[in-house]
């Protein structure tokens, strides 16, 4: 099949494209020798050279090329990611929660008297913890206070000052009422005014009607006091 000169083959698996050369032609004279001499165990020819042959064309041509292995292929696992560690929390979080606490408890402490102008009832807190200076009832002053009574309807009128130099907010006003010996009689009446803060030197005019005046009243007190919590 192949020819005195060899031809060129192709591999039907791979495609692959080469010369090949016929093998090599036995001597007729070594054929005759070979059959003149007696019979012998035959020694065993030695292999012939291997040739460069496709483990295909070998076995048609029941060469005995030994195929050629392929190596085995090689699995590369995928590249994982390290884990990352965990992280700790520590006692950072907390440090810097009571840094922004003391630093608002020191704004609120130097700064007590702009707090107390835009934050109305800031004094009544200041107060309670032994912050704030004087109470606005010891600053305040209740003067002109004047009565005009129809029947059991009592109208009530007068001023608030504020002698200070700052704005203060105003306390609930209290009044009581006496008899001719200066003994109270009923319970004190409670009230607000429309305004809940005063500035430095302003005077605010209050008037309310005490109704169902009890009887004996013969004067009436308008203090500064405190209404009860339970109170609207």
């Amino acid at each position: 099949m192949l020819g005195p000169n060899g031809r060129n083959v192709r591999c039907a698996k791979c495609g692959h494209r080469w010369h090949q050369q016929p093998p090599a032609p036995v001597e007729s004279l070594a054929a005759e020798v070979a059959a003149s001499e007696p019979a012998a165990p035959a020694a065993p020819e030695p292999a012939p050279p291997a040739q460069n042959m496709a483990p295909g064309l070998a076995a048609l041509l029941g060469g005995q090329a030994a195929a050629t292995p392929r190596p085995a292929a090689v699995v590369v696992p995928p590249k994982l990611k390290p884990a990352a560690p965990a992280r700790k929390v520590g006692m950072w979080p907390w440090v810097l929660l009571a840094g922004i606490v003391c630093g608002l408890a020191v704004a609120a402490y130097f700064y007590q008297e702009p707090i107390s102008r835009m934050v109305p009832g800031a004094d009544s807190i200041y107060a309670l913890l032994g912050l704030g200076g004087e109470s606005p009832a010891d600053v305040l002053a209740v003067g002109n206070v004047k009565t005009e009574q129809r029947d059991r309807l009592l109208s009530v009128r007068g001023d608030i000052f504020n002698p200070g130099e700052k704005p203060l907010g105003i306390p609930p006003l209290m009044l009581s009422a006496f008899d001719s010996d200066g003994k109270q009689v009923g319970a004190p009446f409670m009230f607000r005014t429309q305004e809940t803060e005063i500035a430095p030197g302003e005077t605010i005019t209050f008037r309310i009607l005490y109704e169902n005046a009890p009887t004996g009243m013969k004067t009436i007190r308008v203090t500064f006091g405190k209404i009860d919590a339970k109170e609207p």
